[in-house]
């Protein structure tokens, strides 16, 4: 089965968040169960292609308003069933980063229609879209039509961008005039590419199961909940994995001291770098709660920062990494500044010291407004950092209490901290912290069960099924 797989983004040559991840690494299990795939993304001046060799495989020109402008296509083999394409256009991909310029909806845009134009060469079977910015891709072949007729997917990752515009941006699509209209791209006078996608798409996945029903819901919805209910037949929630060869305490070379369930005695060495590392005191005996993370609302920050001033009057410390709203940023540098013993914060992008602290956090905090998967959590566990999360998204999916972590269900400083307190009760009792630690290691959530679910659903789309 040949498969066409469309994302703006791709771990390790670009990312920016979890779709990065994704398109890192499903389409290489993908590979492994047999199906050829075609990876597609930008070319981007910045994008770090570690030594990758790219042959020049020739060039597409979409139609954009009322002209066409070349994409120049590029690929190269990464392995016996995944080859990688980078489309490449310098007035569109020659930016210091991918995303936040003006023309963004007309850059991706283009894009899409330069996968539309890959896939019609390649004849694929199947075409997997990713968010808005791959959206049209579904549209292009339900109304202009494809070779093989190739059924299509649209994941989102996260509901909340939605590539919307205004009539001018819908020029630049090249539709046809009556797809504008609420039963096609239209949305409240808008052009909305996410709903198009919805609208023209075989099949609609999320990245978990709960994720999958709270979208149909006002509260998770954004606006779209009708949509979504009008096609609910058509929507999978596809729980998403993570990749075990990267995330592993006994191989990873970013970690003081390598470690497994069977040597856990190693783990001390981590949390007294992570300690040094924040400028705070060792103390073996001190739980320490982590959090990594872009410093927002949706993440939960001011619940975050509410509930870590009334956890410091115990014995703890408390390390945060990450960049964001600049209102958060001096809050907790403020909060470090006053309880320097037991608060350590990085306001900065940090791989580093992001292993670091899944490697030596004693609890790793996820205390999301929404989620729709979250990886944080699912690595934090294969790191024996136990997870304290809201039951919202995939963190509800994947983190159970008392069995691998600490939940709570209101967005509130005050029940955050409640599930604080119940973590600080575990770790008082090293048997059932310890046994806690290797449940949360022991669990499977790598990419093998998404992978099957994802296969089986191509075969329930693709030509001939």
């Amino acid at each position: 089965m040949r498969v066409l797989f469309a994302s703006s983004e791709v771990n390790p040559y670009m990312k920016v968040g979890g779709l990065a991840d994704v398109a890192g690494s499903l389409p290489g299990f993908l590979a492994e169960a047999g199906c050829d795939v075609h990876l597609v993304m930008p070319k981007y001046e910045t994008a770090k292609w570690n030594g990758i060799a790219f042959q020049e495989w020739g060039s597409v020109y979409p139609p954009m308003g009322y002209g066409r402008e070349e994409a120049q296509v590029y690929y190269s083999k990464i392995s016996r069933n995944l080859t990688l394409y980078a489309v490449r256009n310098g007035a569109y991909f020659a930016r210091e980063k991918p995303y936040d310029s003006p023309d963004d909806m007309r850059r991706f845009m283009f894009f899409a229609k330069a996968c539309y134009e890959l896939a019609r060469a390649l004849e694929v079977d199947v075409v997997h879209a990713n968010d808005w910015h791959t959206g049209l891709l579904p549209v292009f072949c339900r109304v202009y039509g494809c070779p093989k007729d190739p059924g299509t997917v649209i994941t989102i990752h996260n509901l909340a961008f939605q590539g919307e515009g205004d009539w001018d941006d819908f020029l630049y699509s090249s539709l046809p005039w009556d797809t504008f209209n609420p039963g096609g791209v239209e949305y409240y006078g808008k052009f909305n590419i996410l709903k198009a996608a919805m609208m023209y798409a075989d099949r609609i996945t999320t990245v978990s199961p709960t994720y999958s029903r709270e979208i149909q819901t006002p509260e998770f919805g954004m606006g779209l909940e009708k949509v979504l209910m009008a096609r609910r037949d058509a929507i999978r929630g596809i729980l998403n994995g993570i990749d075990y060869d990267e995330w592993n305490p006994m191989t990873d070379a970013l970690i003081t001291s390598n470690y497994d369930v069977e040597r856990l005695d190693k783990r001390i060495e981590n949390k007294r770098s992570l300690a040094a590392r924040f400028g705070l005191e060792y103390r073996p005996e001190t739980p320490v709660f982590g959090f990594v993370g872009r410093l927002f609302e949706q993440k939960g920050v001011d619940i975050l920062i509410e509930a870590t001033k009334r956890l410091v009057e115990q014995d703890v410390q408390v390390v945060v990494l990450g960049t964001g709203a600049p209102q958060y940023e001096e809050a907790l540098r403020s909060l470090s500044h006053a309880h320097p013993g037991k608060v350590g914060a990085k306001l900065a992008f940090s791989n580093l010291l992001a292993h670091e602290i899944y490697a030596g956090a004693d609890f790793f905090l996820m205390p999301s407004k929404f989620e729709p998967c979250g990886l944080g959590q699912l690595i934090a566990m294969r790191y024996g950092a136990i997870p304290i999360v809201r039951a919202v998204g995939g963190l509800r999916d994947t983190v159970t209490e008392p069995v691998t972590g600490l939940v709570f269900w209101e967005y509130s400083a005050s029940e955050l901290h409640a599930a604080m307190e119940r973590a600080l009760e575990i770790y008082d009792n090293p048997e059932a912290f310890l046994a806690m630690r290797i449940r949360c290691m022991t669990a499977d959530y790598s990419w093998g069960r998404s992978r099957d679910e994802y296969v089986s659903l191509y075969k329930e789309i693709a030509p001939g099924r």
